[in-house]
């Protein structure tokens, strides 16, 4: 059954804000989210497909961020965003256990195609999860 990815994005910036408005929006149900507290909120009371998170943030860092999703929806894939996305930035959040790194800006194709794929990873490592239980 097919449905619109709903992907929760943390970030500050209000130019990286506007373009992935632009790029997603159509694609995705979008919620947005600016700190660690919101963050945590939206986590508990909502289903989400995927995660976007700068790598820059007004108060809290990205690793704090993965660290709580991580904590709150082990399965659900984080891509982070950054400006510079040099190797070794990247090296360091694929180790953080981010998704993918994303450097910005980029084509809006590039954008859906990462969102595409983390959200049909996160629906695979769901089913997986779910066939793992034991029967009742």
């Amino acid at each position: 059954m097919f449905s619109v990815p709903r992907v929760l994005i943390c970030v500050c910036d209000a130019g990286q804000k506007a373009s992935l408005q632009q790029s997603l929006a159509p694609y995705a149900e979008l919620s947005w989210a600016c700190d660690l507290g919101e963050m945590a909120r939206r986590l508990e009371q909502e289903r989400f497909d995927a995660v976007f998170c700068a790598r820059v943030l007004c108060s809290d860092t990205w690793i704090e961020i993965m660290r709580l999703v991580q904590q709150s929806c082990p399965e659900l894939p984080i891509i982070i965003l950054s400006q510079t996305a040099d190797e070794q930035e990247w090296l360091e959040v694929l180790a953080a256990g981010a998704f993918d790194l994303l450097g910005l800006p980029c084509h809006e194709r590039t954008i859906l195609s990462v969102m595409e794929h983390a959200v049909a990873t996160g629906e695979a490592r769901a089913w997986h999860a779910a066939c793992s239980l034991p029967a009742a």
